[in-house]
This record gives structure tokens, C-alpha cells and sequence, in this order.
């Protein structure tokens, strides 16, 4: 595409030439100091488009104005000159605008890649030599229920937000927007599809550039563009289901992009639910307070994906489990009054509901420190037994065969015979006793929901030997733990 551009400072043409070729692709900007050497340049070839410096309109302006709105060509004027005269004369000879000195580099681009599309659509129409319907004749059944094929080749583009009470306004600026070529608007619960005839990959990433910088300046709300283009052997309804599977993306990418895929990916295999070994990882951070170990832990599993990702559900999942095991430590110190178990929820609420995985890991960080924070003020303060005390520390330590009566009252600082004998004779169960059960406890659990070897759970469950875990195990369950597992 060319572009005439007649001014007199040399200057600020240059300078124009300068934005408008680095910015815009297939651009070319022809400079004229004078409309005399403009106009004997028209003879022989007419340009599509004209920027006009209107600063001292002369008869010689006059003349070019009548000849640019005879010949119907495309012009857009600047001028220093805030004054109605000036805002008249664009008017009078069919100015698009008029951008007043000074105008930013961003106007200018916007207005010549408005006018661009809309002489692509001219000349798209002039050489049909038929008037047609700017649609594809797609309907909405076309998604769900049939596998019809189109005859030309389509490319889905679907626009996201994050509130969904904001679509209505995307739908709306989808209609009222120049795009080239045919195309069609779809409103869905979840976000707007439009489907267009495909361009070249250049054009695509013009329009939607474009289309995004027009939306973030009317708009104070995050958008994200996700462009399918179709196979020959692509059904209308199979375009559709990876289309919308490619929006998953915005939950590990955000919003404010454009992202283009002309294959299907495929999904990361993951294991939504932490492994004993996490587990226990969880619950040594957690005693110990580490918010440093939580958060790098956190980061390295939640923020570090590459593509192919993996399902965002499984992910979410994933992230319940991890709150499960702040949960647990929040039953374990008795940590439940009102305000945390309202703050509890609301993370809980948004790991299912948040679109985007930073979001949710900023919550979930936030809230387990504030956690933690009081949980050292109660251990300080909290009005709990003995008992109590020692058992939330068998809870804690059970997986550690190293720890016994000795470290429990080593913790609680009391002689561990005070321990022992006060221990029983609240609670009816010697220390050795329920730390046992609460092993066994653990290691039945494994059994029934892991695959792990019997050695693996006797280690995970604080036995050093399996040997003796048979032997406890047997003692209390009356059946092995290979009978358990077996169900006889």
C-alpha cells in the first residue's frame, strides 16, 4: 500500500515516514513538499490514501480538496490550527479526521490501519462484481451438533475476559469494528467467537494488534485474543472443540495477549493429588513455619509450566491438595475461628473459580503465612491440654521413626515420665500406644489409596523395619497389611 503525504516541514515528514514504516507492514510512504509536484505525480497513478497538512490553506488546497473528493480518494488532514475553518474544510471535502499537532504515533497508525481495512473490504467487494452478505452462513448448530465442513478456509477467534458481565461489551465492539473479509460474531457463556475467512498471517496479527489497543483504550478490563485457524479436514464443530480448548492457555498465560495456533496441542500428563512424600513435605514446612520453603515449593510447582500445559482442572485439583494440607493444620492446632475460616473459604473458592493460576497462587501464599503467623501466637497463648498438645505433635511426627516420647517432651518442655503418666491417665491410651495407632492409621490409608510398596509405606509411616510395621500392624488389625490391601 502507498501512501501521499504532502507537507512542507521535512522535518516531521521524515519522522512520519519513520512510524509509519516501522510499524506497519506492506506500507510505503511517498513524500511532496508542494501540491503542485503531488498533483502532476496523480497523472500517473492515483494514490489510495493522502495525509494533507492543512496549515496555510491556499487556493492551491482548495483545488486539491475538490480534486480529492471527485476522485473519492481517502484522505486524512493534520494541522496546528484548532480552529472551526479548519474542522469546516475537512468536512467540506470529505476529510476521515483531522489530527491536531500534537498527535501521538499511536493515532496515526490507528487511523491508517482503520482506513487499510477498509480498502481491503472495497476491493474485495469491487471484484465480486456481486453484492453478498458479509457472513459465512455459519449457525450455531454448526458447533455442537453437525460435522459440516465449510467451503472456504475459516479461522476461529475467540475473546476472553475474566468477568464474564463484561462479553456483552466485547460483542458490541466486535459489531461496530472494520475487519477484512466475512465474518461472523457468536456470543457464548464463556467468550465471544468470531469467525472469519483466513488471511495471511501478517493481516491476522495487524487486526487483532489492533482490535486489542482499540479495546484497551475505551476499556479498563483484560482481554486475551485466541486464533484457530482450520484444516481442510476440519469440521466446523471440531474447530470449534480446539478452539475452545486452546482458551485454557489464558490460565497459565493471562490476559492482555494474543496467542495463534494452527495445531491442536496436546495436554501434560499430571498427578492431581500431592504424593505421600509431598505430603509429608507439607507437614515438616508447615510445623516448622517455613515460609520460604512454602513459597519456593508453591512457585516451582504452580508457576514454572511449559507448554504443552496440562489441563487446568487437574491443576486445580492439585491446588486443593494442597490447601487440604492447611486444612489439616488448621484442625490440628485448632486454628477455626470465624475470620479464618471465612478467608479459608474464599481461596478455596478461588482455585475454583480464578482464571488465571498467578492469581491463585498469590492468594493461596498469602493466606497460608497469615496462617502461620497466628499459629505461633496461639501455640504461645492457646488454652489447650496436654494431651491435646502431644497429640497434634504425634500427628505432626508420626512418619519420623526417630521420634518418640523423648522429642514429644523435649517439645512441650516437661520431663518425659510427667509426660508418659499424665498422658495415660487423661486420655486412657499410653503415648507408645496411640503413637502406634495413629501410624497404623496412616499406613491403612496408603494402603487403600496408593500403590506403594509395603516397604515404601512402613518408611512413609515411621517404621524402620517392615518387619516390625507386619507385626504392629497384625497386632492391631488382626490381619496383615498384604491382607488389607487385598481386602480379605
Amino acid at each position: 500500500m502507498e501512501i501521499h503525504l504532502v507537507a512542507k516541514d521535512e522535518v516531521e515528514a521524515q519522522g512520519i515516514r519513520w512510524i509509519v514504516e516501522s510499524h506497519l507492514t506492506g506500507v510505503r510512504l511517498i513524500l511532496w513538499q508542494t501540491i503542485e509536484e503531488f498533483e502532476s505525480g496523480m497523472h500517473s497513478q492515483q494514490p489510495e490514501f493522502v495525509i494533507l497538512d492543512m496549515d496555510g490553506w491556499t487556493d492551491d488546497s482548495e483545488r486539491m480538496g475538490v480534486l480529492l473528493k471527485q476522485r473519492g480518494i481517502r484522505w486524512l488532514g493534520i494541522s496546528s490550527e484548532r480552529i472551526f475553518q479548519t474542522a469546516y474544510r475537512a468536512l467540506c471535502f470529505r476529510a476521515e479526521d483531522v489530527l491536531f499537532r500534537p498527535f501521538s504515533s499511536a493515532d496515526l497508525v490507528r487511523h491508517i490501519q482503520q482506513l487499510r481495512y477498509q480498502l481491503r473490504n472495497d476491493r474485495r467487494s469491487l471484484s465480486n462484481n456481486t453484492e453478498e452478505e458479509d457472513t459465512l452462513a455459519i449457525d450455531y448448530p454448526d458447533f455442537f451438533l453437525t460435522e459440516r465442513r465449510h467451503n472456504s478456509p475459516i479461522t476461529m477467534v475467540a475473546f476472553l475476559t475474566p468477568h464474564y458481565e463484561t462479553l456483552p461489551l466485547v460483542y458490541d465492539e466486535l459489531q461496530r469494528y472494520s475487519f477484512t473479509g466475512k465474518n461472523q460474531i457468536f456470543a457464548l457463556s464463556d467468550f465471544i467467537l468470531c469467525v472469519q475467512e483466513t488471511k495471511e498471517v501478517d493481516v491476522y496479527k495487524e487486526e487483532y494488534q489492533a482490535f486489542l489497543a482499540h479495546w484497551k483504550e475505551r476499556m479498563d478490563e483484560p482481554l486475551a485474543i485466541i486464533i484457530k485457524t482450520a484444516t481442510s479436514d476440519d469440521s466446523l464443530k471440531r474447530t470449534y472443540h480446539q478452539t475452545r480448548q486452546l482458551t485454557r492457555q489464558i490460565f497459565f498465560e493471562g490476559y492482555d495477549i494474543i496467542l495463534a495456533e494452527s495445531q491442536q496441542m496436546s495436554s501434560q500428563e499430571m498427578d492431581p493429588f500431592l504424593t505421600p512424600l509431598e505430603q509429608r513435605q507439607w507437614i515438616e514446612m508447615l510445623e516448622k513455619r517455613d515460609t520460604k520453603a512454602i513459597r519456593d515449593w508453591v512457585e516451582r510447582e504452580f508457576l514454572t509450566f511449559q507448554q504443552p500445559y496440562p489441563d487446568p482442572e487437574i491443576v486445580r485439583i492439585r491446588l486443593t491438595s494442597v490447601l487440604a494440607q492447611v486444612r489439616r493444620h488448621m484442625k490440628s492446632y485448632n486454628l477455626q475461628n470465624a475470620s479464618l475460616e471465612a478467608i479459608y473459604h474464599e481461596v478455596f473458592q478461588q482455585i475454583v473459580h480464578n482464571p488465571v493460576i498467578y492469581r491463585i497462587v498469590k492468594e493461596l501464599l498469602s493466606f497460608t503465612t497469615s496462617l502461620l503467623f497466628q499459629n505461633h501466637e496461639q501455640l504461645q497463648e492457646g488454652p489447650r491440654t496436654l494431651v491435646e498438645k502431644a497429640r497434634e505433635l504425634i500427628e505432626s511426627n508420626y512418619w519420623d521413626a526417630q521420634w518418640n516420647l523423648s522429642a514429644c517432651a523435649d517439645a512441650l518442655r516437661i520431663n518425659k515420665s510427667t509426660l508418659s503418666r499424665r498422658f495415660a491417665a487423661e486420655s486412657g491410651h499410653s503415648f507408645r500406644d496411640t503413637l502406634h495407632q495413629v501410624r497404623i492409621r496412616e499406613a491403612k490409608r496408603l494402603l487403600q489409596e496408593t500403590d506403594l510398596s509395603l516397604e515404601e509405606i512402613a518408611r512413609l509411616t515411621g517404621y524402620s523395619h517392615q518387619t516390625y510395621f507386619n507385626a504392629k500392624f497384625k497386632l492391631l488389625e488382626a490381619c496383615t497389611p498384604l491382607a488389607y490391601r487385598s481386602g480379605l
